[in-house]
């Protein structure tokens, strides 16, 4: 027998057997289309990868009948998986556009624990209280000053009065006369006053105060002069030595005078402080120079 004789039976036999085989595993499976946006959209079906779909046309995948597990993903869009059952002899669609992922929020920043109270900050010292008293404006103040005038206490009475400018610096007059009598003499004086205030803006502040100009030391009546007188014989009438009265007079004397003061200022709010004041008043007369404290109230800038 010869070979063609056997071989063509058994290829008829063996075509016989894989059709139907064929015709059943066509009958089991299906095809899934798959069109995702935007191109180049990468495809994964049960975690294995595919090439996205273009303009041309879906992507036609044959698989079998059942559920198979479907993502797409592109970047910086939102991924998309789910599920999908092939049928067997049908083609399943599927369109998937993948939206613009939303961007994500920054992490905010990490706050430190608060810290028991045990272990909180060493508290501040606290400020020294500021005062508004910055500007221009007038200013004025009564004043009684406390001194020695011819090795006697004595009080004088007055006061000052400026322009304030920039809260800095005090420009004005001012004048003092002495209240009470000493030795019979009394002493009035007055002259500009400059004033530059040290600490301004504080509860307690410190100016430096200066009077300079001019004043007498007079005498406070007319009465006459009362002094010695030796006495003697006027014809047959003896008169003993004694004191009496003589003509009556008054006395001035001029002199230049300079008064400079420190003065410790405690505020009241903006426009009143209580001031109290130590200085030294030289003029060039006798018996007139001393250290004088004096107590004052500023009301104004």
């Amino acid at each position: 027998m010869s070979p063609a004789r056997v071989i063509v039976p058994f290829l008829v036999c063996a075509l016989l057997l894989v059709s139907p085989a064929s015709v059943a595993a066509a009958q089991e499976s299906g095809t899934l289309s798959i069109r995702a946006q935007p191109a180049g959209a990468e495809i994964f079906i049960d975690g294995e990868r595919w090439t996205g779909s273009d303009d041309t046309g879906p992507l036609q995948v044959k698989m079998a009948a059942g559920s198979h597990r479907v993502e797409v993903r592109a970047q910086g869009r939102q991924t998309y998986a789910s599920n999908v059952t092939i049928r067997a002899g049908e083609t399943t669609p599927l369109n998937v556009l993948l939206s613009v992922a939303a961007p994500r929020p920054e992490p905010a920043p990490a706050q430190a624990p608060p810290r028991p109270p045990s272990a909180a900050a060493p508290s501040q010292p606290r400020a020294v209280a500021e005062v508004t008293d910055a500007g221009d404006g007038a200013v004025f103040a009564p004043e009684v000053k406390f001194t020695e005038v011819d090795h006697e206490f004595a009080t004088l009475v007055g006061g000052y009065g400026g322009y304030v400018f920039g809260g800095h610096v005090m420009l004005g007059g001012g004048g003092y006369w002495q209240a009470n009598s000493t030795n019979g003499l009394r002493i009035a004086y007055f002259g500009p006053v400059v004033e530059w205030r040290v600490l301004r803006g504080k509860a307690i502040g410190l100016n430096l105060h200066a009077l300079v100009g001019g004043g007498t030391r007079y005498t406070d009546y007319y009465g006459g002069y009362y002094g010695y007188y030796g006495g003697g014989r006027h014809g047959v009438v003896v008169i003993p030595p004694g004191y009496g009265y003589g003509y009556p007079y008054q006395f001035y004397e001029g002199f230049f005078i300079a008064d400079p003061e420190a003065q410790l200022a405690i505020h009241f709010g903006s426009s009143v402080r209580l001031q109290g004041s130590v200085g030294y008043r030289a003029t060039s007369t006798s018996r007139v120079n001393g250290v004088t404290g004096g107590i004052s109230v500023q009301i104004g800038r």
